[in-house]
């Protein structure tokens, strides 16, 4: 895929962080001397990291020029690599703690990656992980069935990302890894200006890889008839509001003895 665009990724940024401040929030370690902030974005995950140990030594990592420019600008403290994960990680060392808030749903292959980042981890450590879940939630039901009616059939023939998962997948996962995780899911309800803004919401990520595909005239005639699906399936509150309940998952794994 093409760059990521940090400016349209942060116009919700508030709403985008309280899943990690929640994930952060929830960690059961005594010490955090390293850490690893994987798919780091715009920083706002690493400041969290940051700001809850001062003192642990912090790398963000991203497969984005933008977002790892964002990203050096807002947490001075720690350090940043344009990286890979799914390319391997041994090369940056052992970490307390391996982070990653809403990223590895843009990776293949999550079994294998999530094996790997466990193997990052120092004694009692813990991998930490959020990803989105939103097979079944409205705006993903908008997108699909805008782009398999018969005005857009075909016009996406490559298989992208985000690659989405039931919790017994993630369960699989960790049984294999250590006996000691935790394992919930939490429904978000963002108060949305109107339909519009879930629309604007959406670009940013899960849109992303529709969009490429077309070209300027055609994605914006492919948002607007995605708009119009927004409309049926999210009512307008009696103060004008819309509401926007957005699944997460979330995966805890400490690192047995």
């Amino acid at each position: 895929m093409s760059d990521w665009n940090p400016n349209l990724y942060r116009q919700f940024e508030k709403q985008r962080t309280q899943p990690a401040r929640d994930l952060v929030n929830s960690l059961d370690l005594k010490t955090v001397r390293c850490a690893l902030d994987v798919g780091c974005g715009p920083g706002n995950s690493t400041a969290l990291l940051a700001a809850k140990w001062p003192n642990a030594e912090i790398i963000g990592i991203d497969n984005s020029p933008s977002m790892i420019a964002q990203a050096l600008r807002r947490v001075p403290s720690a350090q940043f690599a344009l990286k890979d994960a799914t390319a391997g990680l041994s090369d940056l060392g052992c970490f307390d703690l391996v982070f990653s808030n809403a990223a590895l749903q843009w990776m293949p292959s999550q079994h294998a990656l999530i094996g790997h980042l466990y193997a990052l981890l120092n004694e009692c450590g813990a991998l930490a992980i959020q990803v989105p879940h939103t097979t079944n939630m409205g705006i993903r039901r908008a997108v699909n069935e805008t782009a398999a009616s018969d005005k857009w059939q075909g016009a996406f023939p490559n298989d992208n990302p985000p690659y989405y998962h039931d919790m017994t997948y993630y369960y699989d996962i960790c049984t294999k890894l250590s006996s000691s995780f935790y394992l919930w899911e939490t429904d978000y309800y963002h108060v949305m200006q109107n339909h519009e803004a879930i629309l604007s919401w959406y670009k940013s990520t899960g849109l992303k890889p529709y969009l490429e595909q077309l070209d300027d005239m055609r994605n914006a005639e492919f948002a607007h008839d995605i708009l119009a699906r927004i409309r049926e399936k999210y009512d307008v509150q009696p103060d004008g509001s819309v509401l926007f309940p957005y699944k997460r998952q979330f995966i805890v794994i400490y690192k047995d003895n």
